[in-house]
This record gives C-alpha cells, structure tokens and sequence, in this order.
C-alpha cells in the first residue's frame, strides 16, 4: 500500500492500478477568488491517474478542500464521502452538481479494500480522518485542530493497538491572524510562523508520531492584494530549521510505502500555473472597477440577520468598512449599510466585488481565509470584537441560528470538542 500527497490537502492510497481513495482534490485552477494558486501542479500523467479512482474523501466546505472546479472537471461521477454535519451546506452544494453524495456516520470505521477509515468531525464542522493499514494509523488532520481530550483518545488508540503513527496537518496561517492593521497600515500579527512549527511540533511530540509529511498548506498567494500573505506562509525550509524531535520530517509531495516503508520524491522543481499572475490581476482589476449598489452592499444582512441582536452588543454603533475610497456603516440594529461621512479608527477593507459575492452566497467568512481583508484596529478590543463577529457569522452562514433544533445542535458541537468518544477498533 503506497499513500502519496498532491496539490495541497490531496491524500491519495494506493494498492495497485489506481487509488483506492483520494481525499480533497483541489488539483487545477485557483480558489478563493483567484488569491489562492497551487505551489506545485500534478502534472497530465497524474491528474489521469487520479481520475481513475471511485472513491473522493472531502473532509469540510473551505474551497481549498471541497474544490469544486476540479471536482467538476475530473470527477463528476465518482463516489464523494463526506462527513454527516449537522449543517448541509456541503451536501446540498453537490447535490446541485448531480454528485453522488454519502454521508459518514462520525466515529464509525468503514472498510475500502485493505484501508480501513473513520470520520471524526470536530466543533468547527472540520473533520479529522483516521486511517488503519496493517500495523499503520495515519493520522489527517486537515485544518482541524483536535482538542487535548481528542488527542488523548488518539494516542490511547495508537497505544493499544500497538501502531505506527503517520500525521498530516495544516500548518500556516490561513486565517485572519496576520490581516489586524494600525492606523499606520503596519501589520499586528497575532501568530508568527515558530508558532506554527511548534503546534506541529507538540503534536508529533505527545502522539509519538514516526513521521509528519507537510500538508494542506501548499498555496501561493497571487493577487496584488493577498501577496502581502506569501511572508507569512511556514515552509518546509521553516520546519527543517527547528526540527529537533524524533519524528521524521518528510518532505511535501512523497510517496511512502507503508509495507517497506521505503520512501520517494522526485520533485526538484515545483510547477506552477502559466496562468497565475494573468487571471489573479485580471480578478483584482475586476474589484478595483466594479460598479456597485447599496442594494448590493446589503446582501450581508442575510447573513448578519439571525445574529444580529448579539452583532449589536459587540458593536452597538456599527460596523464600518471600506469599499474603494468610500466608508460605509453597517448598523446592526436597522441590519443595513449607510454610507459614512468620516474615517473611523477600526474598520475592515475589503475588495467590494468579493464582498459582494461572498455575502449573496454565504461565504463571507472566507474573505478572511482568502487574505483578501485588513482590519484596521485601534486597541486589543477591537480585535477581541473581530473575533467575536466571525464566530457567530460562520456559524451563522452554516445555519445554525436558522431554528431551535440546529441552534441546540451548537451544544453537541461543544461536547464533541471537550467529551469525544473512545475510537474502538474495527
């Protein structure tokens, strides 16, 4: 059995001919509004190979992992597993393409050829993937961040089945934690890249990992107003630099043989996209002409509408934003913009056509993956007010504040991220 990485979260098994199975295939084009671009391509020869596969793991909704233009365009008649969340966001979104959708019951092993997989979700509607070859646990955190208890319960389980442990997880900051600005436009980051390394590093420490292969933080930033995030990104040079544990580092992109463990990688230089800095200016240039309305501006109430009563305690004299060279108020009392007449001390700015987009679809809360946001703050409650907004908004986008039964379902969220359940074993 052979697992290999492509693209940035693409985890592929293999047990002859083809893959068994793949998990979140983002292989060609771009995501987050032409800001996100692969650091390396698959080439044609292993694009048709992955093709070949039945079964597309999709661990969560982010675009760089529920990539929908490759989906599209390489497997629009495979079988796609997806964890069952409480929120069908991600269901109904690939329903509307005609996909052939099953939903994993969490903490349930399921058996594909000699692999066998479990499906952990986690409070944020991430999910962790857990895979069992022979005397292998391989370990995919994707973007989740499992608690301390859940950790535990892993370790517990790699311990009692006397296991090898392989961990993939994401690693940069993919978030809003470097987009803070003062007034002066200077940067206020809230995690620099050791504390990146030092997360992974901890992880592979208490697990008592053998290997940790570099995964799902394989993007370049390619607009002219996300590029500022390129010098945040934590590479392998800043994993190599202070790795000083037992865990064996292993570089992106290798192939590793879990019945020799013989390892491979023949990658010496990285294909990038000819197309990349085109359509990334293109799309930014879009932005800067875009002639829009208030109308346009106020698709954001339908998202801030079933949170706003909480959104208004948090900022009872609005929000404030910046399109272009204009401000505008978002007052969440009256749930609607107004134009502002003055510059104010924390506000966000934003690219008005992504904003646009991203409120009518419910997917605001990603302009803040995307690297497409600065927040101009004026002290640390600012800040804290930011991080309060994004909370309730992304669990609003998901539908939990829609009626009381998903609302109670955010509870279940907070039991599963302090009480997870032992893994037994298949």
């Amino acid at each position: 059995m052979n697992l290999k990485t492509y693209g940035h979260a693409t985890l592929s098994f293999d047990n002859g001919d083809k893959p068994i199975l793949i998990t979140d295939p983002w292989l060609v084009g771009s995501s987050y509004w032409r800001s996100w671009w692969l650091q390396h391509y698959p080439n044609q020869s292993e694009l048709d190979y992955l093709k070949t596969t039945e079964n597309i793991f999709i661990s969560h909704e982010h675009w760089d992992h529920a990539h929908f233009p490759s989906l599209k365009k390489l497997f629009l008649k495979k079988k796609i597993f997806i964890p069952s969340f409480n929120s069908k966001k991600l269901r109904d979104s690939l329903l509307d393409y005609n996909f052939d959708v099953t939903e994993l019951v969490p903490n349930k092993w399921y058996k594909f050829d000699k692999l066998k997989v479990m499906i952990i979700t986690t409070y944020s509607e991430d999910s962790i993937m857990l895979f069992v070859y022979k005397n292998y646990l391989i370990l995919n955190n994707n973007d989740a961040k499992p608690s301390k208890r859940m950790i535990k319960r892993i370790l517990n389980f790699k311990d009692d089945n006397k296991l090898k442990l392989l961990i993939l997880q994401s690693y940069s900051p993919a978030s809003i934690v470097n987009s803070f600005r003062d007034i002066n436009q200077n940067v206020i980051s809230m995690k620099n890249k050791i504390d990146y390394v030092n997360y992974i590093k901890n992880i592979c420490k208490i697990l008592k990992a053998d290997y940790f292969l570099p995964f799902a933080s394989h993007a370049i930033f390619s607009r002219p107003d996300s590029e500022w995030a390129n010098s945040h990104k934590v590479t392998n040079e800043d994993l190599n630099k202070d790795w000083n544990i037992d865990t064996k580092l292993l570089k992106s992109y290798t192939s590793l043989n879990l019945d020799n463990e013989t390892t491979e990688n023949n990658i010496m230089n990285f294909n990038l996209s000819k197309k990349m800095n085109l359509l990334a200016n293109t799309e930014f240039n879009e932005n800067l002409n875009y002639d829009y309305k208030l109308s346009d501006l106020n698709h954001f109430s339908n998202i801030t509408k079933p949170v706003r009563f909480f959104l208004a305690l948090i900022y009872p004299r609005g929000l404030y934003f910046k399109f272009s060279k204009n401000f505008y108020t978002f007052n969440f009392f009256r749930n609607s913009f107004s134009k502002s007449k003055k510059k104010p001390s924390h506000y966000f700015e934003i690219p008005v056509k992504t904003f646009c987009e991203s409120s009518m679809y419910f997917n605001f809360t990603d302009v803040g993956a995307a690297f497409l946001l600065k927040i101009i703050v004026k002290n640390k409650i600012n800040i804290f007010q930011t991080y309060l907004l994004f909370l309730f908004l992304s669990y609003s986008e998901k539908g939990y504040f829609s009626n009381f039964k998903m609302f109670f379902n955010l509870f279940g969220l907070v039991k599963i991220h302090f009480f997870p359940k032992k893994i037994q074993y298949l």
